[in-house]
Order: C-alpha cells, then structure tokens, then sequence
C-alpha cells in the first residue's frame, strides 16, 4: 500500500475519534492525546507487522475492540450488516419470496409467500432447493440463502430443485420482486372471546400491522387479549409505544429514558386518548427471549395495571441504541441511554465490559432463572402445580425490589434476582424436564428428519391433512409406525434409543414432530396456531388467569 494510501486510513481511525466527539457534543481538548495513541498503534501496526495488514480491516477491528469494551448491545456493524438490519426493520426487501429453512445441510422451502415471485412460478412447500445459480445449496447456512437470494429488484436467480413425493428435479428461473415482511406472526381467535396476537419484532411497520389485526378481532367478538411475545428481540423504541398506547388512556405514562448528557436522549413518552382497546382484558406472554421494546410494551401495561404478564423473567435490555453511520455504509450501534418502566424499573441485568463480559453475558442469557433457585420457600408462591408446569403468583416482587438498598442480611435473593433484570411476570411458569433422550432428539435434529420423512412418504396419514390446518389439529394423530421411525432415526444419528425415556415422554416428542410438520404444511402461522391451541401450557394458563391486580 503506498505511503499516500496509508496515511489516508490513518485520518479515516483519527477522524473517527473526532466523529464520536462531534456527534456526543463532547469537547475534543484533553481527548487528543487519547486519539493519538490509536494512530500511533495503527501506524506501528502497519509498519511493522510481520505480515500485510489491509487498512480497512484494522479500522473496522479498532472500532468494534471500542465497542466490544462499552457493554454488550453497543456494536460496529459492517456495510452488508447495515444493509440487511435495515431491510429487516424497514418491513420490506428484494428477494423471490420464499419462507425457508435449512434441516441437516438440506436447504427446504417451507412456503412460497402469497403472491411473492416464487409462488408465481410453481416452487411449492416441501421442495429441495439443491443449487442456487449453478452452485450446490447443500451445507449452505441460513446467512449464506439471504444472502445469495436476495438480491435487487427485477434480477433473476436460477434454482434448481428437487420435488420429494414426485422425486422429480425441476428447474426454475425466478425474478427478484419486493416483498413485503411483516412482524405480526400469527393473529386469530383461541376460542368465543379470546383473541390471540403473536408478535415476533418491532420493526417500521409493527404499530399499523397491530392494529389491523386487533381490529380484526374486535370484530370477532374479542373480550380478552392475548399478547405473545416470547422469542420477540425489541426493535424501534418508538413502535412499542404506539402499541402500548393502544391499550392506555390519555396522559398514562409509558416509558422514559435517561442519559449522561441529558438533551434529546431524555425523553418521557405518554399514551394519547381515542385508541384501539382501552378497556378490554390483557395477557402479555414473554420469556427469556423477550427483550428491549418487547419488555417496554410488558413493562408499560403491567405498570399502568393494564395488564397480567404471564411466563419467565424476560431478557432483561434496559439500553438504548442509536445507529451512527459512517460515509462507507458501515455504522456504530451505539448505546446512548436507559430506559424506565412507568414505576421506575431500570431492567437491564447486571454486565461486566470487555469481550469476556460480553461472552458471558450472552450465554448467561441462555439459562433460566427460575423461582426454586431464588426463594428458600418459593411453594408460598405456588399458584398451580400440575404434570406440565409450576405456577407462580409473584405480582409482589417488583415493588419488593424497588425498595432493597443493598445487600442486607436476608435479602442476597431478592438482590440476586434483581441483578438479573428484567420483565417479572405477576405468573411466573416453570416448565416440565425432559429427559436426556428427549433432549438429544432436540439437539440433533431428528424432530425434523422425521417430520420430513412422513411428508415425502404417499402412505403416510398426514397426506390427507394438507388442505386445513383445523383438520390437521384436531384429526390427525401418531402414526402406527412412529416408535419405529423413531428407533430408525436414532441408528442413523448414532443415539442409544431408550426405551423407558421413550415410554415416559413419547406424547412431548409426537408433539414435536407434528408441529413440524405444521411448520412445513402450513408455514409459520399454522404452526403457531398447532402450537397454542394443542400444545402451549403457557396459554392454557393466561386463558384462565384473573385479569384483575391484586
């Protein structure tokens, strides 16, 4: 690289030091020599480093190591990154039009969406795409299909594809249209009065889509509302107060945020009067998955006593982002404030910096806290026990954690949980275990190598059952062969097939591999409707719940 070239990239690290200054309205005396030392150490990096060092590279990692050391949501985010991230929260992008998904290096098409291009041209559910423009799809990952087919509007990709029940392989040439996303992933009525709204993000669209559906089933004589919003990562800030606003009356509080700097990063943000279901029944569902706006929508109504909030502790992301982009497409992700429930309730979990930090507080979000673990009598809790899940009552907690000070003697529990952040449900459940052979059939993917056996077998029952999903619920059940389908599996996946684990949880892994057969059958929402109708103790359980706070 010539000397020119090199001190050109050396301003470009420079001037990012000075775009941070200028953009947190933060004055650049005494912060100089800080900047100089990270030219100075780009400068050796590139002077003496045994081997070529691309310029570009180095700023990137320089600027995510920055990143990386603040907290765990403040990210750099590469030009492709910026690019789809904001494809996704805009609710639409250029693409054929297809729900996929990739089962055992097999890269399977779930279901061409309704009028999308690949509808138009004949793929079908179930089919095999095994090469996409000449290049085999076999071992492709989930980023590597977005990536290769979407693409610009009025483009072409060529697929060729193999069709299981005619064992035919067919070829297919599909041109790129925009296609619609949407974050309402399954809206319908449970049962006479009970109403039920799976919301999967928040992106630009979220707030009108929510209220097209919840019009539509006011429509349906809806009484009481279920809000899912497990596995739901948060999105625009701003989205989730339109649907919360959706529930309160005018001046009600919402959500506020605080910042360092104070300014416009402060912002307190209240309900207005005239909107959609103000006095209706709620139920918000959420889990370990729900996070950021999803606990803002959770903690907004169960604040304001709109609402009963029914599953695990949530996530627990109490920090605000704000995208700054820089002139090459790429973009810093940073976290600028905090955000307030209604009562007060700061939810982000405890944090440490730097990568190490980051790592764990990762994979600590992947174990549940769960009541046992929290409270020396936690039966004094118990609202229901049943085979399925454990139920507690703990609408008392939030106010019992607003009041601890620090750690007093007694309260190392109540602290600990409190380090953990997030949404407390006013029910807390806490599922059944499974057994280590129903775990390993999980973790292996067997559900779904089943599943798609019975799919690509004619004289498999469920052949009868394509056309309606109601049909599919309610008649269709284990086929006569299913322990040995499963026994087959096993022996190809290398597991000991036990037959006392097999016995004791043969109705939870039959109810896995229908739902995915849903999946594959009837796309997303058919397998949602599966799911909570048949299968969910979760949504058994706010069907019945008092509404009224105690």
């Amino acid at each position: 690289m010539s000397r020119i070239l090199t001190i050109v990239m050396m301003l470009v690290v420079l001037a990012f030091g000075f775009f941070l200054g200028t953009r947190l309205n933060g004055s650049r005396e005494g912060r100089f020599e800080e900047q100089k030392k990270i030219l100075e150490a780009y400068s050796l990096m590139k002077e003496f480093y045994v081997d070529d060092v691309n310029g570009d590279s180095l700023s990137g990692a320089g600027i995510q190591g920055m990143a990386e050391y603040l907290d765990p949501h403040t990210v750099y985010l590469e030009p492709e990154k910026v690019s789809y991230s904001q494809a996704e929260f805009d609710g639409n992008f250029d693409g054929i039009g297809v729900e996929f998904d990739v089962v055992n290096d097999s890269l399977l098409v779930v279901t061409p969406l309704s009028g999308g291009p690949s509808a138009a041209v004949g793929i079908a559910p179930g089919d095999r795409i095994i090469s996409i423009d000449s290049v085999s799809s076999v071992g492709i990952t989930q980023q590597e299909v977005l990536r290769k087919l979407r693409g610009k509007q009025g483009t072409t990709v060529r697929l060729k594809i193999f069709r299981p029940l005619s064992r035919k392989i067919l070829d297919f040439t599909v041109t790129r249209g925009k296609i619609s996303t949407s974050s309402i992933d399954a809206a319908f009525m449970l049962d006479h009065r009970t109403g039920y709204i799976r919301l999967s993000r928040f992106i630009a669209t979220t707030a009108t889509e929510f209220r097209k559906s919840l019009a539509l089933l006011k429509q349906q004589g809806m009484a009481r509302l279920v809000i899912d919003l497990r596995g739901n990562p948060g999105g625009f800030l701003e989205q989730a107060v339109e649907v919360a606003d959706e529930f309160l009356t005018k001046g009600q509080l919402i959500v506020y945020t605080k910042s360092r700097r104070g300014g416009t990063e402060n912002e307190r943000y209240v309900a207005k009067s005239g909107d959609g279901y103000e006095h209706g029944e709620v139920i918000v569902l959420i889990d370990k998955g729900s996070a950021s706006a999803s606990e803002i929508l959770a903690g907004a109504l169960q604040d304001n006593k709109r609402a009963v909030v029914v599953g695990e502790l949530s996530f627990g992301k109490g920090l605000v982002q704000r995208q700054l982009p820089f002139s090459d497409g790429s973009a810093l992700r940073l976290t600028v404030s905090r955000y307030y429930t209604p009562s007060g309730r700061q939810i982000q979990r405890v944090y440490r910096k730097g990568v190490a930090g980051r790592e764990h507080y990762y994979k600590e979000a992947m174990t549940n806290i769960l009541p046992q673990k929290l409270f020396t009598n936690s039966d004094s809790l118990l609202y229901l026990r049943n085979s399925e899940v454990s139920v507690y009552k703990t609408s008392s907690l939030p106010v019992l954690l607003m009041s601890l000070k620090g750690k007093t003697k007694g309260e190392e529990k109540l602290d600990a949980l409190k380090d953990a952040g997030g949404i407390i449900p006013d029910f807390w459940v806490s599922g059944t275990t499974y057994s280590d052979f129903y775990q390993e059939l999980y973790q292996s993917g067997s559900f779904d190598d089943i599943a798609r056996k019975l799919l690509d077998d004619p004289r498999s029952m469920v052949q009868a059952y394509k056309g309606s999903i109601d049909r599919f619920i309610v008649d269709y059940s284990e086929e006569s062969r299913f322990e040995a389908l499963v026994m087959k599996t096993c022996k190809v996946k290398k597991i000991v097939f036990d037959r006392a684990d097999f016995i004791r949880d043969s109705s939870y892994i039959a109810q896995a591999v229908k739902l995915r057969i849903a999946h594959q059958l009837f796309g997303a929402e058919g397998q949602i409707r599966f799911f909570v109708r048949s299968v969910d103790p979760v949504v058994r359980i706010a069907e019945k719940v008092p509404v009224s706070q105690p």
